[in-house]
């Protein structure tokens, strides 16, 4: 389904911030001077976000059941995110993954991005890497839920595992970027505020693999088993719940116009 004109604007410039926050060390030449870009970030990702939930509680929206379910779910991002992390690892994807896939990407994208906003409020992680988590978490979910639907259960289960994979490099690879200008000045596999965007992409590569490729490993290992494990009967829970509260995760099916009843045929007397 289609979001209405105000949703979608919403997401549009909460998707247009959070590529920005990324990838402004490749795009913009800043002399080497501090980033003043986290707070800000925050705080609008924070309007968007407080905007897209009263458009999804208001006509046309998704309806309070639904943002009831979003806070439930949002529960259980906190809840496990509170034993910590194994090297790269969370159980925390889970619900996201699972969630944007069985109830499309919009939800998605703000079970994740509201997920990580309470476990950070929750858990006293506040920091500038905060609206980096938000965003990137939040696309995690929006992916699960634009994955193929088509096919067996056992085959939707492949690609959301294979995805679980992926993005648990692409998370790492993401989130790195809130700090790795900052923390590598100087160095060979540093940022160049007077480099090429090429270069410093060669840069950032070399950075990811010898820092951070293997301590993401777990985290793609991780996502890949626990939905394979756990996935087929959240799955089918989630969409049951889905289907009792009427949400249109795919796309409607087109209605033509009216057509004329038929009159019955009209019998001859014997």
């Amino acid at each position: 389904m289609t979001p209405p004109r105000p949703r979608r604007a919403v997401l549009v410039v909460m998707h247009g911030l959070g590529a920005l926050a990324f990838a402004w060390p490749f795009v913009l030449r800043t002399g080497g001077g501090e980033r003043p870009d986290a707070p800000w970030i925050l705080l609008s990702l924070s309007a968007c976000l407080l905007a897209l939930l009263a458009l999804e509680l208001g006509r046309g929206g998704l309806g309070p059941k639904t943002v009831a379910l979003l806070g439930v779910l949002g529960a259980a991002v906190v809840a496990l995110r509170l034993p910590g992390f194994v090297a790269g690892f969370s159980a925390l994807f889970l619900p996201v993954l699972v969630g944007g896939n069985a109830l499309g990407p919009t939800f998605g994208f703000l079970l994740g991005s509201v997920g990580m906003l309470a476990s950070g409020l929750f858990i006293g992680g506040l920091g500038p890497w905060l609206p980096f988590q938000m965003v990137a978490v939040g696309w995690v979910g929006a992916g699960a839920g634009l994955l193929p639907r088509s096919g067996g259960p056992r085959q939707r289960l492949v690609w959301l595992a294979v995805y679980g994979a992926a993005v648990g490099y692409l998370y790492g690879a993401l989130m790195n970027l809130w700090s790795w200008p900052f923390t590598t000045v100087g160095s060979p596999i540093g940022w160049d505020p007077d480099g090429s965007a090429l270069e410093n992409l060669r840069r950032y590569a070399a950075f990811y693999a010898l820092t951070s490729f293997a301590w993401d490993t777990f985290r793609a290992v991780g996502n890949a088993l626990l939905v394979l494990v756990l996935g087929r009967p959240l799955l089918a829970a989630l969409e049951r719940v889905g289907r009792r509260m009427h949400l249109e995760v795919g796309p409607a099916p087109e209605v033509g116009p009216p057509t004329r009843a038929e009159p019955p045929p009209v019998r001859s007397a014997p």
